[in-house]
């Protein structure tokens, strides 16, 4: 069962009813408490040997990396996050050496955007892992599932630096390492401001987690459309490759399409935000994946990381 079959099957479990706006195949559950306020839920973990080693990781970074990944889920959603609770398995024994630098790291990223660990739990474990879970708010939440054909589609940042650390890790020391990829891979800064921003404007946004083909195909594929990717638009990180780009993950930038009707509102946000963002496409009625390259369409497969194979996919 790959990652997207489970989600599937998990939804056969899940309450469908009008207070829960989304759940399984949105970055956060959703749920309306009144008219323009809305709950958000996510939660994220980090499992030793799967998508981390403490071989180049300080405890500082992983707890960093945390409450990244997590605030990134509220920031694709277009929401404010508040609160955060931990759950912490450890194969070694607990001591202040490693668990304040671990704790610092989770409250630095979280106070970065006014969020707050308010407790958890502990276990001991075969192996070591850490799991947040992180609420927040929104006044108008954004879903993958609203793209709509003719919308731009638009990523924030330059991609690709992450994968090119796990590309480059394996090949010299840490210190060799452009900065540029020890921080997006060690370090990723989540793009919260910018996701409260694009909730007046996008019409559908996700976060790039698995790689820019897949988390295009996911957003996509509820919304029953497909999307043009042009090849000479993509922003590609100065220290990574375009498959990197494209597939490599963990970039947690934001990817996100525009109505032709609120295009207008993008310099502004640029000029507001001081920073570019980078239109790479458009949506399309038929329900697949093309690259435009060289004046030509070729279709491609979503291909990105998944957790259940272990490979990149399809």
């Amino acid at each position: 069962m790959t990652e997207q079959e489970w989600i599937e099957y998990l939804r056969r479990f899940l309450p469908q009813n009008k207070e829960i706006l989304a759940s399984a195949e949105e970055d956060c559950a959703v749920i309306k408490l009144q008219e323009k306020n809305y709950l958000l839920f996510t939660t994220d973990a980090l499992v030793e040997g799967i998508h981390f080693k403490l071989d180049y990781y300080t405890f500082f970074d992983l707890g960093y990396k945390l409450s990244a990944v997590n605030l990134s889920d509220i920031a694709a959603m277009g929401g404010t996050p508040l609160y955060a609770v931990l759950t912490l398995g450890s194969n070694i024994a607990l001591d202040k050496a490693w668990l304040d630098p671990l704790l610092e790291g989770i409250n630095a990223c979280l106070g970065n955007y006014s969020a707050k660990l308010v407790g958890g739990d502990t276990v001991k474990s075969p192996f070591f892992f850490l799991n947040l879970a992180l609420v927040g708010v929104a006044e108008r939440p954004v879903l993958r599932s609203t793209a709509k054909p003719g919308d731009e589609v638009f990523v924030s940042r330059p991609l690709g630096a992450s994968s090119a650390f796990l590309r480059l890790i394996k090949e010299k020391p840490l210190e060799e390492i452009p900065e540029q990829a020890r921080l997006a891979h060690l370090r990723p800064e989540p793009e919260v401001e910018l996701g409260r921003e694009l909730s007046q404007v996008a019409e559908s946004m996700i976060d790039i987690s698995d790689g820019l083909l897949l988390d295009l195909y996911r957003l996509c594929r509820p919304s029953n459309v497909g999307a043009i990717v042009e090849v000479e638009k993509i922003p590609v990180a100065s220290c990574a490759t375009l498959d990197d780009a494209l597939a490599g993950g963990e970039d947690f930038a934001l990817l996100f399409t525009v109505s032709k009707e609120k295009l207008r509102a993008i310099p502004k946000i640029e000029e507001s935000l001081n920073r570019k963002l980078y239109k790479i496409g458009e949506i399309i009625p038929e329900r697949k994946l093309f690259l435009k390259e060289n004046g030509g369409l070729r279709e491609i497969a979503p291909r990105g990381y998944d957790h259940f194979t272990s490979q990149l996919q399809p």
